[in-house]
């Protein structure tokens, strides 16, 4: 899939930075996407150790609290505090599975910072595009929210398709039909059949 490796940067885009780096969402995007392709170049580590690195990087990073809210929508209601608990980490398991066995295909492509927009509720998204290989020209936009006075990722916009709403259209007809344990369920065989993670 062409954004396969695209989202995998995505992933990783929120690494540890110095302050002065972290102050503006802009900053953040370039500091952080040397340190991804950084770990994605090197020639002596596995596929699976390298993805586990951008994993944790992720895990620590993306508010998939945030990003859980806005997948799950007006079904977020239907969902008590274990359940929602419970959908965030089958999500974030489920987002690993799904794009970190393309970690292997990178081709050296780098990626251009295109510029910045604002939006809504004092949202940023920062345009980038990735150059070289099979990604040619890709567009990835990240759009980040400031949480407890840091920037951190709530929704990835690759060639025109939002991850938040393509999982959302996804999932709202299994809450419908099989109700907030059904989704949890389905994504924790998913997951499962997946194998494990590498930081598992």
């Amino acid at each position: 899939m062409r954004a396969g490796l695209a989202l995998v940067i995505a992933l990783g885009l929120q690494v540890a930075l110095p302050a002065a780096a972290a102050e503006t969402p802009r900053g953040v995007v370039e500091t952080t996407i040397a340190d991804v392709l950084e770990v994605l170049r090197r020639t002596d580590q596995s596929a699976e150790t390298k993805r586990g690195e951008i994993e944790q990087i992720a895990y620590a990073r993306f508010d998939f609290d945030t990003m859980g809210k806005l997948v799950l929508a007006r079904n977020w209601k239907k969902f008590d505090d274990d359940q929602r608990q419970a959908f965030i980490e089958e999500f974030k398991r489920h987002l690993s599975r799904s794009y970190g066995t393309r970690i292997s295909r990178y081709e050296q492509e780098e990626v251009e910072v295109a510029g910045e927009r604002e939006e809504k509720r004092g949202d940023v998204t920062v345009l980038t595009i990735i150059r070289g290989g099979q990604f040619e020209g890709a567009e990835v936009n990240y759009r980040m929210r400031n949480r407890k006075e840091a920037w951190r990722v709530i929704d990835v916009v690759i060639e025109g398709v939002s991850l938040v709403s393509n999982f959302r259209s996804q999932f709202q007809d299994i809450v419908s039909r099989d109700g907030p344990d059904g989704l949890i369920s389905q994504l924790r065989t998913r997951n499962d059949e997946a194998g494990p993670a590498a930081s598992e």
